[in-house]
């Protein structure tokens, strides 16, 4: 996801982790995401008026 975030500006959701990461264990994948989103914040995403946190 940061690396995707560095490059692009572009946060990752995901189908696109899944696509990258077939393999990954479904509680891993969300608490990445989850730990991403926290140490971003309310970073900007590009092209948005949304941040990279997340309220759900």
């Amino acid at each position: 996801m940061k690396h995707r975030f560095v490059r692009t500006g572009r946060v990752p959701d995901e189908a696109e982790l899944l696509t990258e990461l077939p393999n990954i264990d479904q509680g891993e994948l969300v608490e990445g995401m989850a730990e991403f989103r926290l140490i971003l914040g309310n970073w900007p995403i590009a092209g948005s008026m949304s941040s990279c946190s997340y309220d759900a």
